[in-house]
């Protein structure tokens, strides 16, 4: 497709725009498309919310309703995977962001005791009005004992109610469409301990997982890993129409262009004077079928800046910045169909090759190195068995990996950094 004459800084041909609109897939699929997508996707977040730009230098936050819970979320959601600061999360909150994430297993309960804590001060307790505006998740591993484990989340929050209960990180997407599961969710919705039900998907089988949830009928919102290196797959576009159409709330995690940095000379953000960070949450903003974005948030810095780029469109700079970005480091990260490599390699079925890979990634490019160690060390045994992982034939797993990830080297340096 055509692109304005010069490297303008925003997408304005509606020509472009009334194509995007048409095939939005299409576009999608051929070079520079983010950029004319993010023209149509975040104006479409304001007419819905009805805002209109701040006075001040930070644009206001766009808001959306989450599928059909009805309730009206902010575009950025704080994730609570991290540090938890009252005071970020204060001037959040002052930016219009008012759904909160968070999961029992995050820092060993203290992202919730930490929410907790935040909360009460805010007076945002039991029904109260400051309560009644907020989107508060919480999630567990223990798909099927949510019944016992969340009553220890509400007292670690101290809250009566969460607004929606998370099945966190499933791999099984029959749990999306089981009846067991169905009737838990329904025990838990009447019990008054959540609003709604839904689940987190990290890695695949990601497009099972939704389309399970499209068919059940049960599940109000999904939380799935989401960057610029899914928008050509179809059957994942597919899948996510699929979930529109069933009026499921879909929030994005995981935006950053799998967490990858690259050196300053081979940074195609950093020589073109742009904000990576930025850049990538605005792509996965341009998809008007995403209500929200969930992003790691630290400092009140970030606050300004992601707030500033829910709210902004994405620049055709940006789009092939991304673009490059994603070229490069795409066979770098691993997403999560290890099952192959575990075959290939003669590891077993137990060696957690996926969760390696990504614990290797917030140690090397996140800076969360004590972090990383402490979630390898959690691993069971029979899922970080150096022996086994020192002995696999981890070149006959690099050719078996369909996206070509370099398992000979990232393999011993997992090991290295985090053993």
């Amino acid at each position: 497709m055509p692109r304005p004459g010069g490297r303008t800084t925003e997408m304005t041909d509606q020509a472009n725009v009334k194509a995007i609109r048409s095939n939005r897939r299409e576009f999608l699929a051929a070079a520079g498309a983010m950029g004319a997508a993010a023209a149509v996707g975040v104006e479409g977040g304001r007419a819905a919310a009805g805002q209109g730009a701040r006075p001040d230098a930070t644009p206001a936050m766009p808001l959306n309703v989450l599928g059909r819970t009805g309730m009206t979320v902010s575009r950025l959601a704080f994730g609570g995977s991290w540090n938890v600061d009252s005071e970020v999360i204060a001037a959040g909150m002052e930016l219009g962001v008012n759904y909160i994430d968070t999961a029992e297993g995050y820092l060993g309960g203290r992202s919730e005791r930490a929410f907790g804590e935040i909360l009460t001060e805010r007076g945002a307790t039991g029904h109260s009005r400051a309560r009644q505006k907020l989107w508060l998740v919480t999630k567990s591993h223990r798909h099927r004992q949510l019944e016992t484990q969340l009553p220890q989340s509400l007292e670690r929050l101290k809250q009566d109610y969460v607004d929606c209960c998370f099945m966190h990180q499933i791999q099984d997407p029959r749990l999306a469409s089981d009846p067991e599961v169905k009737a838990m969710a329904e025990r838990l919705k009447k019990s008054g301990k959540t609003r709604f039900f839904g689940f987190s998907c990290h890695d695949e089988p990601v497009v099972e997982c939704l389309n399970a949830a499209a068919a059940g009928g049960f599940v109000d919102v999904i939380m799935f890993r989401y960057d610029c290196h899914y928008y050509k797959r179809d059957d994942l576009m597919r899948a996510i129409d699929a979930c529109t159409k069933a009026k499921i709330g879909l929030v994005a995690m995981k935006t950053q262009v799998g967490g990858m940095t690259l050196p300053d000379k081979f940074d195609p953000f950093k020589k073109r004077g742009l904000n990576q960070h930025q850049a990538a949450i605005k792509a996965v903003a341009a998809d008007e079928r995403i209500h929200a974005i969930c992003s790691e948030i630290t400092t009140t810095r970030m606050v300004e800046q992601n707030a500033e780029a829910v709210a902004s469109k994405l620049t055709v700079a940006e789009a092939e910045a991304i673009q490059e970005h994603s070229r490069l480091v795409s066979h770098l990260w691993c997403r999560g169909c290890d099952s192959i490599c575990r075959k290939a390699s003669g590891a077993g079925a137990g060696l957690a090759v996926a969760d390696m890979l990504r614990f290797l990634m917030y140690h090397d490019h996140y800076g969360k190195q004590a972090h990383a160690r402490g979630l390898y060390a959690d691993l069971p045994a029979e899922r970080r068995d150096r022996g086994a992982a020192e002995t696999a034939d981890w070149a006959a797993a690099e050719r078996a990996c369909p996206h070509g990830v370099p398992l000979t080297r990232l393999i011993p340096r997992a090991i290295e950094r985090l053993a």
